[in-house]
């Protein structure tokens, strides 16, 4: 009776052992599965986290890279803004590499996108401000380039109009008259062409009407070369000396015309000193300004 009890024991545990070792490999069972497909779910999960952190890069990559296109041809404006630009980059650069939350990237990554947009916004609106100053520059040049010439045109104008009044209110003389006389009674003036006759040489000229010539008293010089060419004088003394256009000049006799921009009419006289010579006598008129002319005397 004992042992049937024992055997019937035996069998109990027998049976408890082999549902307690089948429940283990179910479980065993069930922990694979669930940790294959762990696996599985880990390395779907990592692809689409590598493929986001991808598509984020080269979003970065793409942004930098525009950044850096406009900064390398306006860098002079984008100086000062430079280092926040690449500040905000290198923060996103790590939070990728860290594989950080992809919403903190996005609004990170979508931050910096609209400082660039802003700047380059900004570039835009100074080149275009730059672009029509230098345009209203280079008008300007123009205009101060046509204002020169008009400058010098009107210059010149006026250095030639100043010629011409210049020209016009110079004094000449016409009907220049040259004789030798000698005197007879009463005062009585006789011409000769006999030097050894002659006692004065008388040299008459005509001013004649120029309204834009200088009015009032004119110092009048009459210079006389003998035919060996020395100037006929009273003395070697200074006094019978004059400058003209920067050079000095002796002279015979001189008188003063009271000129009032009319036709005006006078003589010189040269008083003989010695007797005359025959030969070809040179007579010259000159004021302060001006040569009034020239004629010449032929004595034999």
């Amino acid at each position: 009776m004992e042992n049937r009890s024992q055997t019937g024991s035996d069998k109990r545990n027998e049976k408890i052992y082999k549902g307690t070792i089948i429940v283990l490999l179910l479980i065993i069972g069930v922990l694979a599965v669930m940790l294959f497909t762990s696996r599985q779910s880990f390395k779907v999960e990592k692809e689409a986290a590598t493929l986001v952190n991808t598509e984020l890069q080269h979003e970065l990559d793409s942004l930098m890279a525009n950044y850096n296109a406009t900064k390398m041809e306006y860098d002079s404006i984008l100086v000062d803004k430079d280092s926040i630009i690449m500040a905000n980059a290198d923060e996103i650069q790590k939070l990728i590499a860290s594989q950080a939350d992809y919403y903190r990237i996005r609004r990170q990554l979508n931050l910096l996108q609209e400082v660039t947009k802003n700047y380059v916004r900004d570039i835009d609106s100074l080149v275009t401000i730059n672009q029509v100053l230098k345009d209203e520059n280079i008008a300007f040049q123009q205009e101060i380039q046509r204002a020169t010439v008009r400058t010098t045109e009107l210059e010149q104008d006026k250095e030639e109009l100043s010629s011409k009044v210049e020209v016009a209110s110079a004094l000449r003389a016409y009907q220049i008259r040259a004789e030798a006389i000698r005197m007879r009674t009463r005062g009585r003036e006789e011409v000769t062409d006999r030097a050894n006759r002659a006692e004065q040489i008388k040299v008459c000229f005509t001013l004649p009407d120029n309204p834009v010539a200088r009015t009032g008293n004119h110092n009048v010089y009459l210079r006389i070369a003998k035919p060996d060419g020395s100037i006929m004088r009273v003395s070697d003394d200074a006094a019978y000396s004059f400058v003209i256009e920067g050079d000095t000049l002796q002279y015979s006799s001189s008188t003063v015309v009271d000129y009032r921009n009319q036709v005006t009419e006078a003589c010189l006289y040269w008083q003989r000193i010695e007797e005359f010579e025959p030969g070809l006598y040179l007579i010259s008129l000159f004021t302060d300004e001006f040569r009034l002319g020239e004629a010449a005397l032929n004595l034999r």
